[in-house]
């Protein structure tokens, strides 16, 4: 066994009489006086399985007991120190992520919603796109999704047909869009045997796990989402519980997975306030290894202040409030839907590629992360590149195939600025921006603070009601972050500025670069700068400013 690396154990005996997802058979693995309990999961073909994912070195033991042992099995386990490159879970420290050995994770996400439910050699395609791509997170998920620009049947689904529903075809009503369904639709499931699971899909979904996991790419593994015409969306809770404790079992050991509730959660009608926080709960308490957890939203963000959620995973376009929100939560902030880049008649999904470029900008220079999307009508010039396979209608957000949008080789050139950096971004108090969000109170005591010739400026912006001054700042927003003293990052985002003003620690020395942002250039502009300076500025959009310190 390896450090941060999945291990597995294997038995083999009769299936099981009953239910083939709640099988009697767990493990014990105990180090130092901490003991991590583990459940077992029935494979198939008479073959049983229990995963553990070590995150210390050094000597384990173990003790496996189960109705499928004729006697429990004990031994001790040497876990050798983590192989070059493997880092850990990825974790949530403070407002930033982590893996588990200390590194720091800064995540570059995309979006392949139905990703292991296309044709194979789809799937391939999108995989060998994904290994050259900037991403380190793709968005995808369990179940098969019914939506506009993805109408294809997969080949297998999570769990067996019940007898009576053998043969079903799947339909939906008039229009291009499934149902979400209604609180009554969750009352009763005639179609799907949770407790007989699809062996052959569970088996295909690790299969690209792996494949992901070898990459480097974090999978951020949606357990829900309303757009469906198999009536997945409408699982009654007892059945969606079934459902989590199999992909619990046999998924938890991967040191790559996150658990996403949902995705557009309040628009899966047919499961009420109290069935999300069952869900949530149950999610987090039968997670031996404590994986990220986060819902996302259409409409009304999911209280991430509860301690189960590791971080906040936010459909918006607000990006002027993610440093807002890692101040009220205390924890990681990612815009997993900002809109994509694409020429879709929809709106969300006809932004430019220098949009999306920007909207990367915005959330990462305040300490955020972001997430990429990319919607090229079928039929048009670039839809025409998305794949080689011949498969039809293909969009990359939905079903994969191959980037041709502008914004990937820009996230990339941003990847490699942040990463070269001495430590994650935190936001910078730069202008007004920091009092967006605040109640009267707050804002008052916190000009109170300024120099008494600001406090004079103010006052009359202070007479604003809260909700109108918020309005204000989003307009007049200062996209900035720092890494404590060693490094200030300022994004300019759609000011021509010929030139700006840096007040930078009269005790540090600087390297001051100017950053073309679309044209991907970083151009040295001063060297061992402190205090107040000057930096010429070309006049365009999109320019960004970096101070590091020099030692």
């Amino acid at each position: 066994m390896k450090q941060y690396e999945m291990t597995e154990f294997t038995f083999h005996a009769a299936p099981p009489a009953l239910s083939q997802v709640s099988v009697d058979l767990a493990g014990f693995f105990e180090k130092d006086g901490k003991t991590v309990e583990v459940k077992g999961f029935y494979a198939g073909d008479g073959v049983y399985r229990l995963r553990f994912l070590p995150e210390e070195a050094g000597e384990y033991a173990y003790t496996i007991r189960g109705a499928c042992l004729e006697e429990a099995e004990s031994g001790r386990l040497m876990v050798e120190p983590a192989e070059e490159g493997r880092h850990g879970p990825v974790r949530a420290d403070g407002v930033h992520l982590r893996h588990a050995d200390g590194a720091w994770f800064h995540s570059f996400g995309t979006t392949v919603y139905a990703l292991i439910h296309q044709p194979k050699a789809l799937v391939d395609e999108t995989m060998r796109t994904l290994s050259a791509a900037p991403f380190n997170k793709v968005r995808l998920c369990v179940f098969p999704k019914h939506y506009r620009y993805n109408h294809n049947e997969p080949d297998h689904y999570p769990f067996e047909r019940k007898p009576e529903a053998a043969g079903r075809e799947f339909t939906v009503q008039p229009g291009d869009q499934a149902g979400p369904g209604n609180p009554a639709d969750a009352a009763v499931n005639d179609t799907w045997d949770v407790d007989r699971p699809c062996f052959a899909f569970w088996d295909a979904l690790e299969a690209r796990l792996r494949q992901l996991d070898a990459m480097g790419i974090q999978a951020d593994l949606i357990l829900f989402h309303p757009y469906d015409r198999w009536g997945f969306a409408t699982l009654p809770l007892r059945d969606s519980l079934t459902y989590l404790d199999y992909l619990l079992r046999r998924l938890s050991a991967f040191p790559n997975v996150w658990w996403s509730l949902a995705n557009e959660y309040d628009l899966c009608m047919a499961k009420s306030s109290e069935d999300w926080q069952a869900i949530e709960r149950f999610t987090a308490e039968n997670d031996p290894f404590r994986h990220l957890l986060s819902c996302h939203n259409c409409f009304k963000p999911w209280d991430a202040s509860r301690p189960n959620v590791t971080h906040m995973s936010w459909q918006s376009k607000q990006l002027h409030r993610v440093a807002e929100f890692m101040r009220r939560l205390g924890k990681p902030v990612l815009i997993d839907e900002c809109r994509y880049e694409g020429n879709l008649p929809e709106f969300w999904g006809n932004i430019s590629g220098q949009e999306m470029t920007a909207r990367f900008w915005r959330v990462t220079a305040q300490g955020g992360y972001c997430t990429h999307g990319e919607t090229f009508l079928p039929g048009t010039e670039k839809a025409a590149l998305a794949t080689r396979t011949g498969e039809p209608d293909v969009v990359w957000w939905a079903r994969g195939g191959c980037l041709n949008g502008d914004s990937p080789a820009r996230i990339a050139f941003l990847r490699r600025i942040i990463e070269g950096l001495p430590g994650p971004l935190e936001p910078l108090r730069d202008g007004l921006g920091f009092l967006i969000g605040m109640t009267d109170e707050e804002a008052r005591e916190a000009v109170s603070r300024m120099p008494a010739r600001v406090q004079g400026f103010l006052s009359s912006f202070l007479a604003m009601e809260p909700s109108e001054r918020d309005r204000f700042l989003a307009f007049e927003y200062s996209y900035a972050g720092h890494c404590g003293e060693e490094a200030f990052l300022y994004y300019r985002d759609d000011q021509c500025c010929a030139e700006m003003t840096l007040a930078l620690p009269e005790d540090g020395r600087y390297a001051v670069d100017v950053i073309d942002t679309w044209n991907m250039t970083v151009t040295r502009a001063l060297d061992g700068a402190s205090g107040s300076v000057r930096v010429p500025l070309p006049g365009r959009p999109w320019m960004a400013v970096l101070a590091v310190r020099q030692h």
